[in-house]
């Protein structure tokens, strides 16, 4: 009986010592560095430079939902916080693993997408954005003006780096891109030195807190520019490294598309 016992107790002690290692790999960290921009932009991204504020902004909370709920692990991402010009080639050179990234008319092979079934950028895995058109309220444009024909021949303020920028000159449109914040660029509006400026949102409502500063000089145009899509791309060598985790993100992002929705709500306590 004790000969028994004692191999029971070795059986368990073995299988104990073999669960050890998976136990360990199922709390390791797949360390992400993520890139966003580095000006503040309520209410999806908060705050100057490279410090990141607590709370941070609505899309670095979405960010870190998705990589938290993804396989990465437990650890939070790495945040690096850059000029948006600048994004793009850090995520192609390596320098970072994930960012937001909008449409272009070529993708470096450096950057990996998602892809569809048959290798093409898969549309339907992409986040949407509209492009609004912020002017003075003292030009008493009426709700119903068409931007994309109202600002032919007239200049918009658009920040520097920005991916959709080559599709409004190709539509026509003269575009100031001198600046590289959207303060710079409502002060520009305000001087007179552009007729409009253009910004990315979600929904145009998620702009209250933007506009509140100005007090009411300025006001945006209820009528979208452009509809774009946008995602969260990965550095290709990046996504070769982990694709089980890179693609459980943006199936994660697919599937909780009204997530946004959700975190928003402890920003909009401050409207």
């Amino acid at each position: 009986m004790n000969s028994l016992r004692a191999g029971l107790l070795l059986m368990l002690a073995l299988l104990a010592t073999l669960a050890l290692p998976w136990r360990a790999s199922a709390a390791e960290c797949v360390p992400i560095r993520v890139g966003y921009m580095d000006q503040n932009r309520p209410p999806y991204w908060l705050g100057e430079g490279d410090k990141v504020p607590d709370p941070p902004g609505a899309a670095v909370d979405l960010i870190r939902d998705a990589v938290q709920g993804s396989g990465f692990g437990p650890c939070m991402p790495t945040w690096v916080r850059l000029p948006v010009a600048r994004i793009r080639l850090a995520l192609a050179n390596g320098d970072i693993d994930l960012a937001p990234l909008g449409e272009l008319s070529y993708y470096p092979a450096e950057i990996a997408l998602p892809r569809d079934k048959a290798g093409n950028i898969d549309l339907a895995r992409a986040l949407h954005n509209q492009v609004l058109v912020l002017v003075r309220s003292k030009d008493k444009l009426p709700a119903s003006t068409q931007p994309m024909q109202y600002f032919k021949g007239k200049t918009l303020g658009i920040t520097q780096g920005n991916s959709y920028a080559p599709r409004l000159r190709e539509a026509g449109l003269t575009l100031d891109d001198g600046a590289r914040d959207l303060d710079r660029n409502i002060e520009k509006l305000k001087l007179g030195r552009v007729d409009g400026v253009v910004v990315a949102a979600v929904a145009p409502a998620h702009l209250k807190q933007t506009l509140a500063k100005y007090k009411g000089e300025i006001e945006q145009l209820p009528q979208p520019l452009l509809n774009i899509r946008v995602w969260l791309a990965f550095n290709d060598a990046y996504y070769h490294a982990h694709p089980k985790q890179c693609e459980a993100l943006w199936t994660w992002l697919d599937q909780h598309r009204s997530r946004l929705g959700y975190v928003m709500q402890k920003y909009r306590k401050n409207d």
